[in-house]
């Protein structure tokens, strides 16, 4: 016989970026646009930009969180659904609160009617959402919270079967035993988390966060004792709404982070491997120095190209040790947040929840991860500066002997120069009758030419014998 729940329901919380770091204002605008498009992406253009300008205003706000929608809160689904959407901005992210139940009919009256969980209502409600939402996902990550009131009295075995069916109607790709956390009390209902995140992405920019926001999920399961009422149940919910919007956005801020060092890691790999013929081609500069066959337009061809891999890969490491940094203050106010939590509600079990933030395979390792990738990749800064500054220092060197022989040239030649005219002027000055004549003033300048030639060697000779 096929298990029925009462009042399905379901919450997604998603979560935008809102001001990463170095975007510009251009960037920013276009944040809060995709985030306003998720609201209201069935309006016209024209109601759509006066509601985005409305989400505009806030952007800039000093305060930790805002209500987007201000005195309105929410704005609800269309009649008969019994849904919501709650947009929040939360410091430099934008959250959002999407709920619908299946408390309604057609007709939009209660609808307490016990519904057969192969009919997967579950997965018609996250499929409502998802179609309202445009098939848009969070850049930073998102949660759903399905929860409903059982039937009759269950063991906990029996419970977590019902747990179980209710996840395979919402996920395709499911597989329970990888993908469970842990389970435990909250309020009245026995609650299970879910979690699976892709650990092979792309390559290539957008191959890398497609497949990441495609292929990840955060699932919580909650189920109610048949002997609640449906109005008590809904209170319940309620309660932990902005607990949990608080507390996912830390999660998900840690793992997006995490996979954020996963990208500028690939790019600090790439670029280390771009720098290998630059440091083989140095190790060659003290054979081609001793050869003389050193090619000055070479090496500055490869400087220029080094130039451009070490602003690249400052700019990437840069990146990754803010991301280690991220992920250390996220995951301190996770810790901070769920204590809150669990001091709250006393009477509840929420040790689960640790698992994320205390356990070696979750945060703990993905903080130690990216610490010790930043201490690897590092010396690779120090390794491209050392090599641009030996690069520079030889050609520095090469330039230096160039304009040196370049100099002693000129003055070798100057000294011929002015030693050849001085030697004419002085010819020409003597009392001559045939001085007009053409054969007088072709001897003269063979004399000057040749004393010009004499002084300019003996200057030669004598610069070299200094040296």
């Amino acid at each position: 016989m096929a298990e029925k729940i009462i009042y399905p329901s379901i919450d997604l919380f998603l979560y935008d970026l809102k001001d990463g770091l170095g975007e510009d204002e251009r960037k920013l605008n276009k944040n809060c646009e995709d985030f306003c498009r998720k609201i209201y992406g069935d309006l016209d253009e024209t109601s759509f930009q006066e509601k985005y300008r409305e989400f505009l205003k806030h952007k800039d706000n000093g305060e930790d969180v805002i209500e987007l929608l201000e005195k309105a809160q929410t704005r609800d689904f269309p009649s008969p659904l019994n849904g919501y959407y709650y947009p929040l901005q939360m410091g430099d992210t934008y959250a959002l609160q999407v709920d619908y139940s299946g408390n309604l009919d057609a007709n939009g009256k209660p609808n307490y009617i016990p519904q057969d969980i192969d009919d997967a209502p579950f997965g018609k409600l996250k499929e409502e959402i998802t179609n309202r939402l445009s098939q848009q996902t969070g850049t930073i990550g998102q949660t759903w919270l399905l929860w409903g009131k059982l039937t009759s009295t269950k063991t906990e075995a029996e419970i977590e079967e019902i747990a179980k069916e209710c996840y395979t109607k919402i996920v395709s790709d499911y597989k329970w035993q990888r993908d469970f956390i842990g389970k435990g009390k909250l309020e009245e209902g026995t609650i299970f988390e879910l979690w699976y995140c892709p650990q092979n992405l792309g390559v290539n920019g957008k191959e890398f966060w497609d497949e990441f926001r495609k292929s990840r999920y955060h699932i919580l399961i909650w189920l109610f004792p048949e002997d609640i009422s449906p109005d008590e149940m809904s209170k319940q919910v309620q309660s932990v709404y902005y607990d949990f919007l608080r507390l996912w956005q830390y999660r998900h801020k840690v793992v997006w982070s995490y996979y954020q060092s996963r990208y500028q890691k690939q790019i600090l790999k790439k670029e280390y491997i771009e720098i290998q013929p630059s440091i083989q081609q140095t190790s060659e500069l003290p054979k081609l120095l001793q050869t003389n066959s050193l090619k000055l337009s070479k090496l500055q061809a490869s400087l220029t190209n080094n130039l451009i891999n070490l602003s690249d890969y400052t700019i990437a490491l840069n990146y990754l040790e803010n991301q280690s940094r991220t992920i250390q203050l996220n995951l301190e106010n996770y810790k901070s947040h769920l204590a809150d939590i669990q001091a709250k509600y006393t009477s509840s079990d929420l040790k689960f929840l640790k698992e994320f933030s205390e356990s070696e395979i979750y945060a703990k390792k993905y903080q130690r991860q990216v610490e010790a990738d930043y201490a690897i990749l590092s010396p690779g800064l120090t390794l491209l500066q050392n090599l641009n500054n030996t690069i520079q220092g030889i050609i520095d060197l090469e330039q230096t002997k160039s304009d040196r022989t370049l100099n002693t040239s000129i003055a070798i030649a100057g000294v011929g120069l002015a030693t050849s005219q001085i030697a004419s002027a002085v010819i020409l000055a003597q009392p001559n009758d045939y001085q007009q004549h053409l054969r007088f003033r072709a001897e003269v300048f063979g004399w000057s030419v040749g004393i010009g030639v004499f002084f300019a060697v003996l200057i030669f000779i004598s610069l070299r014998f200094r040296r």
